[in-house]
């Protein structure tokens, strides 16, 4: 199934990237989940294992991770520009909405996985 967002909104006091999608859902990203499980090949070369966490030690002064813009890629996808530098990963609206870790989100991922 294609999604689709009729609002993207970096929300920068909350940390967190809220999309409303045309079916009407809304879904809520913490700025450190969306980085740590970004889908560029650096990032995801080697498997979950090998993926590098953002910030290891942020209370020794490094600076909060934000983006520090997002941008549409076609009318598939978003691409964020992070302040780490990081900007090659395309995260597609499909991808997008699988991470949505709403209750309702949750419950349907069980449903179609009863083995988990």
């Amino acid at each position: 199934m294609a999604y689709v967002p009729t609002k993207v909104k970096l929300d920068a006091g909350n940390d967190t990237l809220s999309i409303l999608w045309a079916d009407g859902h809304a879904s809520v990203y913490s700025y450190r989940d969306l980085r740590d499980r970004c889908p560029c090949a650096t990032c995801t070369e080697g498997g979950e294992s090998q993926r590098q966490p953002s910030g290891l030690l942020p209370m020794l002064g490094v600076k909060a991770l934000k983006p520090e813009r997002a941008e549409l890629v076609g009318r598939y996808a978003l691409q964020i520009y992070w302040n780490d530098g990081h900007s090659t990963g395309i995260y597609s609206f499909d991808y997008l909405r699988s991470l949505c870790s709403c209750p309702q989100c949750e419950l349907a991922r069980q449903v179609s996985r009863p083995d988990l």
